[in-house]
């Protein structure tokens, strides 16, 4: 080829040729740039063609430099026998430094490209100047060149600040008013923290433009989630996942296919060789050298990676060797990976040695004609090095290379990168996951607890776009998700992807974050998608420490759903040099420091006021109507009523109309707006039974997770070194001090301790009939205090008044005419079954029997109180209407009750001695035995006059052994310090060689309703009290005592209403109402501190609770010490003998824990002296402080209850309704007129029973009522108690058996009372009254 220049013919042989559409395209390109600033003034025709080969290829220049740099670059090795470094010196002819080899004729390629260089000049230098360098809109004014000046300053100053130089500033400095508004070409910085990526269209008419493609569905497919470090990891997990990896990489170089795609470059480089060998001229030297070094590189590099995938191979090949065998000798398989091996053998060995010795002579060749060039170019050089040199020669000459050696060396090369001719071909192939699954067995999985549920939330950039479902770890540790989120995008595309992983809790609602993981959204290509593989790990303050892997892959698509990323609108990125001639320039970036934009200030220190009007949004204008029509709205009114959630009517309202005509107009609003009643009565739920209702279910359900969590947790930690276990706690303690306690417990013994929790199920008892059959036995022996007839006194108090005498005189005569006129006697029912004792006489009467029950129920049913109820038999004389003959009819009225919960008694077996009966605060008919209503001597003098009732009794219930198997809350975490942890269980040891019982230690760490374990002291604090307490101007301790005493409690057998149960908080407690007994202690204690008064909590045993706490305070005038029993609300002193406290383990403050080490188990007769070393055992001492706070709300709100009106009448209307339905066969009358009396004494009985501390005169409402109406004969009481439903008010007034008066005139009137205190707490009042007209 002829050419003008040489310069020029070697220009034309790198000229690539280009087709119609890239030249039709190149030269709209530069049309494009024709328009710019850079081709604006220039007249000159450029050729198209030459102008792109520029803009890809370079200039001469460049393409000059880069030779010149290439050359020098390339370095000689030294052989190993010269021992020295020669430069490589140019050639005059390839032919004396090169072996030509002949090939076939091969294409031209350019192997590399270059780009072009840009500079740009960034530097700032401010000069003064006359001339304004922004534009001024100032009305054609004339300003002087000093003004100009100062405005260019501080309009630098303001740049260099990042900020905008004010309009006032500019109208002070003119001397001018500030315009409205101004035009501006200057750039301003905007609030966008985005950065946009610019894009390039290739040219098209206007017409078929659509705009930018920005509009996207982005499929994100999350595959499966894998845990790789994990509590239970074992070494096949981990063999495993190395597989997996393993075999992850193998099928990625499979499907890219690197060794043949290197292996066809390295032909096409060599026959490219071949052809410049061939034709090469002395200007083409440098273009043989570089391919023939491309050759080389290629060569090794295909090497190479032969070698790595050979290895690769071989390593998956024994790492499944190694799982299999781990397999083997465990008996069982975790995991689902498997592995199938594909063996093909070589159909002929003799074209497949033939093959393979081919390729190795070529290779050989190849290898030796470089080191012959090598030793070629060494040998010139050093030929010149000598003939330059007149003295004799300082170095060796090269020395050829051997043949021998260098064949031996690549030899060794190709059997590490190619397999051998007689060796087969081998594939790994994977098994589908349905194959592997099947042979999954894994000895003890069914006693093992059951694994934790995760799932994962999708955010691209900071927003929420999906949520997985919950999906339960996998024996393998891993977890198949398999789900595909569709997120169409708009306007901007994501920069990142954040996925989070949660774990599921299984006692609350709210689940818990593990980790977070992040990635970059790239664009991906059409040809497949993006696959991810994102890693996590938790922090070190979680435990356990998990991590892990998530694998996902995502793609774009087009906005239908349709096609895939083939589908999409083509975007390319600007090119830089393009971008930069097209896009105007941007602002600097802002500095890091200036976070604040200020405003430069005038000279004069004064900034003029804005004469513009201020800036309203005009919100009326967006309304779609006015405020007034949409608050009358009888739609809106109906949806604003059910999200406030006052309103019966509507709180529990599904639907409302969509349309304003489907809602009658005849009925009106239960918030009065004149709008219909959707609802009919008794169609819903009240509110307050709803409560109730709920905050039970809540309560058992807490006790059914923590009970569950905690035996599976216990059952995980069970361990197979029963030594180093410590007596009769499951906590394990850990190093020297364990081993040598054991071994001390092995060789001394140690006394077997009664456990005070009851001992776990037989496991010969079944399910259906476990203890079915139970014998109930009450052994009454007598009472005091029982109360007499009204009538009878009445009666004596008039004869003792007309005969005039002194009646101290006849004492003996008086009390027994006194006693003598009430015969009372004793039931024992439970349910519907009941049996009584005989009839005694008199207020003190002794019966001294056995009563027994018996029960058949199942074991969960028995949830009801056992009722040990009092009631006096009247006799009454009647005559026939028909003959003169005489007969007499028995009535029984109820007196009193003593209710014991079944659950108690079947945890505490028995329980004797004396109790209290709970009598009614007002009892029409009847009147206490005081000693001052029928003599002058003092009351000390008979102590069996007591103004309550008193019986003593042994109660019991058989067979024994119907236990449950405690709360094994040690298995729970445990939120103290492990040094605590420790502490506490040495000082168990010490404290354990001192209790006269064992039974008495309560463990110090209790769980609390989040399912941790905490110190006793914890719970103690100072909580806010009810608002009524505090603001009725009353004993504010009587009030928190009723308060407490009218919370739920619930009446279940569970473990966890023990001392080793659960604890509930204030939170939970007072939003629920519903608790165990020891929970109304903790609460009462919370509130005497919140009083300012000293006391601490007793853990201990009372009658009819069994285990419960009470309350000791100090009272501050006397510095008394006083008991409080949560339950009832009652005060006692310490040395009652009627206190249903029984025994003290412990006494719980808020800086110590003192346990009771005293031999005496009487209360009134226990020493309370905490300082007294013999009689209290302190648990922390001074070195060691006891934990406080973290458990208690306290900032907790009080709600106000719900209005009563409606409950009331409900109550009302169910009385009467089961009374007229008990009493079928004889008709009832219900007498009205009682009503307001009965009412107003009630409306004054809550404040009595509250603060009058049973010191008001209960007899003046009986003898008001019996002067009020003299013509009846009344019977009646009143009983108060805790409101929780419907159901509990009907079996308390069937117990009294007032409904089984069978007199044919009898009259029957009921008035009902509530008296609301806090979040729904009720106190129920109700007076029952029967009456009966006298005859004429």
């Amino acid at each position: 080829m002829e050419a003008a220049s040489p310069k020029k013919s070697g220009k034309k042989k790198r000229k690539t040729r280009t087709t119609k559409s890239y030249k039709k395209r190149e030269k709209e390109v530069q049309n494009l740039l024709k328009d710019t600033q850079y081709r604006a003034s220039s007249q000159e025709e450029y050729d198209e063609e030459a102008l792109s080969i520029q803009f890809f290829h370079g200039t001469e220049e460049e393409i000059q430099k880069e030779k010149e740099a290439f050359q020098e670059a390339a370095e000689v090795e030294s052989d190993e026998d010269s021992g020295g470094e020669l430069p490589a010196p140019s050639s005059d002819s390839p032919s004396h430094t090169f072996v030509h080899i002949d090939l076939q004729d091969p294409p031209l390629v350019w192997h590399q490209l270059f780009k072009q260089k840009h500079y740009y000049d960034e530097s700032l230098l401010y000069r003064p100047s006359n001339t304004p360098h922004f534009q001024l809109n100032l009305n054609d004014s004339q300003l002087k060149s000093s003004q100009i000046r100062m405005l260019n300053r501080y309009q630098e100053q303001a740049k260099s600040g990042s900020s905008k130089l004010s309009s006032s500033l500019i109208s002070q400095l003119a001397d001018v008013s500030p315009p409205n508004f101004h035009l501006d070409r200057n750039l301003y910085r905007s609030v966008c923290h985005r950065k946009f990526q610019s894009v390039f269209f290739e040219p098209m008419p206007r017409d078929q433009f659509q705009g930018l493609p920005t509009r996207r569905c982005l499929k994100l497919s999350l595959s499966r989630l894998r845990f790789s470090l994990h509590h239970k990891l074992l070494e096949e997990h981990q063999l495993t996942q190395q597989l997996e990896d393993l075999y992850d990489v193998y099928s990625q170089q499979r499907k890219l296919r690197i060794c043949r795609k290197l292996r066809e470059e390295l032909e096409i480089a060599r026959q490219v060789a071949t052809r410049l060998l061939a034709s090469a001229d002395l200007e083409q030297t440098s273009e043989v050298k570089r391919q023939l070094r491309l050759t080389q590189q290629l060569r090794q590099r295909y090497y190479s990676e032969s070698a790595a995938e050979r290895n690769l191979l071989k390593r998956l090949l024994h790492e499944w060797a190694h799982l299999k065998e781990l397999r083997r000798q465990q008996r069982f398989q975790c995991t689902r990976f498997q592995l199938s091996l594909r063996v093909v053998h070589p159909p002929d060995l003799e074209a497949s040695y033939s093959a393979w010795k081919e390729s190795f002579e070529s290779d050989l060749a190849e290898v030796y004609r470089e080191h012959l060039e090598l030793f070629y170019c060494r040998r010139r050089l050093w030929s010149e090095q000598n003939s330059s040199l007149k003295s004799a020669p300082h170095s060796k000459p090269p020395r050829k290379p051997k043949f021998e050696k260098i064949m031996a060396s690549l030899r060794k090369e190709y059997e590490k990168a190619f397999r051998d001719p007689e060796e087969p071909f081998v594939e790994v192939i994977r098994l589908h996951a349905d194959e592997a699954s099947a042979k999954i067995s894994i000895p003890g999985s069914e006693q093992q607890p059951r694994a934790r549920n995760y799932f994962l939330k999708i955010f691209l950039d900071g927003q929420i776009v999906g949520q997985t479902r919950s999906y339960r770890l996998e024996p393998d540790l891993q977890i198949c998700i398999n789900e595909c989120f569709g997120v169409l995008l708009e306007r901007t595309m994501p920069e990142n992807l954040h996925v989070w992983i949660y774990e599921k809790s299984t006692l609350t609602p709210n689940s818990r974050r593990l980790a977070q993981m992040s990635t970059p959204l790239a664009m991906s290509s059409k040809d497949s998608a993006v696959h991810e593989k994102l890693s996590f790990q938790t922090s070190t303050s979680s435990s356990p420490r998990l991590a892990g892997d998530v694998y996902l892959h995502y793609d774009y698509r087009s906005t239908d759903g349709s096609g895939g990323a083939h589908s999409l609108d083509d975007v390319q990125r600007l090119p830089e040099a393009l971008r930069q001639t097209l896009i105007p320039p941007k602002l600097a970036p802002m500095p890091e420091a200036s976070k604040e934009l200020v405003t430069p200030r005038p000279p004069s220190g004064k900034t003029k006021k804005s004469l513009l009007p201020p800036l309203t949004f005009a919100e009326q204008q967006l309304q779609f109507c006015a405020m007034e029509v949409l608050l009358e709205n009888r739609r809106f009114q109906l949806l604003h009523s059910r999200h406030q959630q006052r309103n019966l009517h509507t709180k529990q309202l599904r639907f409302v109309p969509a349309l304003e005509h489907e809602i009658t107009d005849a009925e009106a609003l239960p918030d009065s707006r004149g709008t219909g009643q959707l609802l009919e009565p008794g169609t819903y739920w009240n509110p307050i039974d709803l409560h109730k209702h709920r905050g039970r279910k809540f309560l058992q359900l807490l006790y059914e997770v923590i009970a569950s969590q905690s035996a599976r947790r216990a059952k995980a930690l069970q361990t197979p070194l029963p030594l180093l276990l410590l007596a009769e706690d499951s906590d394990h303690s850990s190093g020297w001090t364990a081993v040598w306690r054991a071994l001390g417990s092995v060789f001394q013994g140690q006394t077997e301790s009664i456990p005070r929790e009851p001992l776990t199920w037989s496991a010969h008892h079944s399910g259906q009939d476990l203890f079915q059959h139970f014998a109930i036995t009450l052994h009454v022996v007598r009472a005091t205090g029982v109360p007499v007839r009204s009538r009878h006194i009445l009666n004596l108090n008039e004869r003792r008044t007309s005969a005039g005498g002194d009646i101290s005189t006849s004492l003996f005569v008086t009390q027994t005419l006194m006693y003598s006129n009430v015969r009372p006697f004793v039931t024992l029912s439970y349910g519907q079954r009941l049996c009584r004792s005989r009839t005694a006489e008199g207020s003190n009467p002794t019966w001294n029997e056995q009563l027994q029950l018996q029960v058949n129920s199942q074991f969960g049913d028995l949830r009801d109180d056992l009722k040990i109820s009092l009631f006096d038999e009247v006799i009454e004389q009647q005559y026939s209407d028909e003959a003169s003959d005489l007969y007499q009819r028995v009535q029984c009225n109820w007196l009193g009750e003593f209710r014991v919960p079944i659950n108690s008694l079947l945890a505490c077996r028995k329980f004797e001695g004396c109790m209290e009966l709970v009598m009614p605060k007002v009892l029409v008919g009847y009147k206490r035995p005081l000693i001052d209503s029928v003599t002058n001597m003092a009351s000390d003098q008979y102590p069996e006059f007591k103004e309550s009732v008193h019986m003593w009794f042994y109660l019991s219930i058989e067979p024994g052994g119907a236990d449950i198997p405690p709360l094994q809350s040690n298995a729970l975490a445990c939120a103290e310090k492990p040094e605590l942890q420790i502490y506490l269980r040495e000082r168990k040891l010490e404290l354990l060689q001192l209790l006269p019982q064992p039974q008495r230690y309560v463990g110090p760490l209790v769980c609390t309703a989040q399912g941790k374990r905490v110190c006793l002291t914890r719970l103690l604090e100072p909580v806010p009290v009810p608002p009524a307490v505090t603001t009725s101007g009353e004993n504010p301790l009587e009030g928190a005592c009723r308060f407490v005493s009218l919370l739920s409690q619930l009446r279940t057998y569970d473990a966890c209403q023990g001392f080793r149960g659960v604890w509930l908080d204030n939170q939970t407690l007072l939003d629920s109402t519903w608790c165990s007994v020891k929970d109304l202690g903790v609460l009462l204690c919370n509130y005497l501190l919140s009083l300012g008064l000293e006391c601490w909590l007793i853990l201990g045993v009372a009658c009819p609770h069994g285990e419960c706490s009470f309350v000791l305070y100090r009272q501050p005038e006397t510095a008394e010490l006083f008991l409080v029993a949560p339950a009832s609300g009652k005060r006692y002193q310490l040395q009652d003998v009627h206190c249903p406290l029984r025994r003290v383990f412990c006494l719980v403050g808020r800086q110590n824990i003192y346990f009771n080490i005293q031999t005496e188990t009487r209360v009134s007769m226990t020493n309370f002296n905490l300082q007294d070393g013999a009689c209290w055992f302190p648990l922390f001492v001074r070195r060691i402080s006891a934990p406080n706070g973290g458990v208690q709300k306290l900032d907790y709100m009080y709600k106000r209850s719900y209005e009563l009106t409606q409950l009331q009448k409900h109550i009302e209307r169910k009385i009467m309704k089961k009374i007229s339905v008990w009493r079928a066969t004889r008709k009832t009358i219900w007498n009205r007129a009682f009503q307001p009396r009965l009412q107003k004494i009630l409306c004054d009985m809550e404040a009595l029973a509250t603060y009058s501390r049973g010191q008001y005169d209960e007899p003046a409402f009986n003898e008001q009522l019996e002067r009020e109406y003299p013509n009846y004969r009344l019977y009646g009481f009143t009983l108060n108690f805790a409101y929780t439903n419907l159901a509990g008010i009907s079996e308390r007034i069937r117990t009294t058996c007032i409904h089984y008066n069978n007199h044919t005139d009898v009259e029957f009137c009921v008035a009902v009372h509530l008296h609301s205190h806090s979040n729904d707490v009720l106190s129920v009042w109700l007076f029952l009254l029967s009456v009966v007209p006298l005859g004429v």
